[in-house]
């Protein structure tokens, strides 16, 4: 297989494609890291299935609600009320959505990261991309490094990332991936498989109460048909420390296989969300539940100088 690298900017935003013969993989360096396509060849087309911004104007129009693709750091989801309490201090963060008065998904994900390397051989390419975060006194003072490491072979593709605590204190961590999985059709005609997990109940504020309920709706190539799912699922990580969710066209056999490494300071759930257009669907690799920050749990603690990995990954099968 040959394999490139093509830098291919959305307007200003930098944009790297990873051309593997007839596979391509999207990436917004220039806006949080973002995953923003990727195309297969099957039956002798281009399928697309990842939703993304396909134009600059889109993107513009669009980015603040979608926030297809990017990398969620240093939390992910909702933290309630845009405050935050961490060792007997508190914290203020900046309320970035319109419709909740709670601050989303970090601070990296609307931020531009730097290209460390690309390499490939006759099986994979690899592209490194990092940020580093210097701090907020007021929000979030601790600093850090995320690199990630994504790898490409056309039919499947994983991301590493690597967080480094650069502080002189623990550094208290979250993290997710937001990406939009689509199968050429309506969500409505493709059936779900999550392996056994517990659903958060949220609060009328849709912030999680700590509690959970057995989710049994998704235990096997089930139709996803007309249900809303905006919810976070979390895996038995004891179980397990492997989960996939498997996305399928039931017509044609076409599936993706969206999996991550699960276990403890490691991813932990998944949060599921079904666009009003029922064109795409987010399948988003999360290690806590939305507003970790607050409630402390599965929150990663991160010592001095110290470092931890999660991995993830997605397989197109036709």
């Amino acid at each position: 297989m040959n394999f490139s690298l093509e830098s291919k900017p959305l307007g200003t935003v930098e944009r790297y494609v990873i051309h593997a013969d007839d596979c391509e993989l999207e990436i917004l360096a220039g806006w949080g890291a973002g995953l923003n396509a990727w195309r297969v060849l099957t039956n002798g087309k281009k399928m697309d299935l990842l939703y993304g911004y396909r134009d600059a104007e889109t993107f513009r129009k669009i980015q603040a609600d979608t926030n297809a693709g990017v990398c969620l750091s240093p939390w992910p989801g909702r933290t309630a009320n845009a405050k935050w309490s961490w060792k007997g201090k508190d914290y203020n963060l900046v309320n970035n959505v319109s419709w909740a008065p709670h601050a989303l998904h970090g601070f990296l994900h609307v931020l531009p990261w730097k290209l460390e390397s690309f390499a490939s051989n006759e099986k994979e390419a690899v592209l490194t991309l990092s940020r580093d975060f210097y701090g907020d006194a007021n929000a979030y003072p601790f600093t850090y490094k995320v690199t990630n490491v994504y790898t490409f072979s056309g039919n499947s593709f994983t991301v590493k990332s690597i967080v480094k605590n650069t502080y002189h204190e623990t550094l208290p961590y979250a993290q997710g991936f937001h990406p939009y999985f689509m199968l050429g059709k309506k969500v409505n005609a493709l059936t779900l498989s999550m392996p056994a997990s517990h659903k958060a109940l949220l609060d009328s504020a849709d912030i999680p109460t700590g509690e959970l309920e057995a989710e049994k709706r998704f235990t096997g190539n089930t139709p996803i048909a007309e249900t809303f799912i905006n919810d976070y699922f979390a895996f038995d990580a004891e179980k397990s420390d492997r989960a996939s969710v498997i996305l399928k066209d039931p017509e044609t056999g076409n599936q993706i296989d969206v999996w991550q490494k699960t276990g403890k300071n490691l991813w932990r759930g998944i949060q599921i969300y079904t666009p009003p257009d029922r064109e795409s669907i987010a399948l988003e690799p999360m290690s806590s539940a939305p507003d970790v920050l607050n409630h402390h749990r599965e929150l990663i603690e991160i010592t001095p100088n110290a470092t931890i990995e999660l991995l993830w990954g997605a397989d197109f099968n036709f």
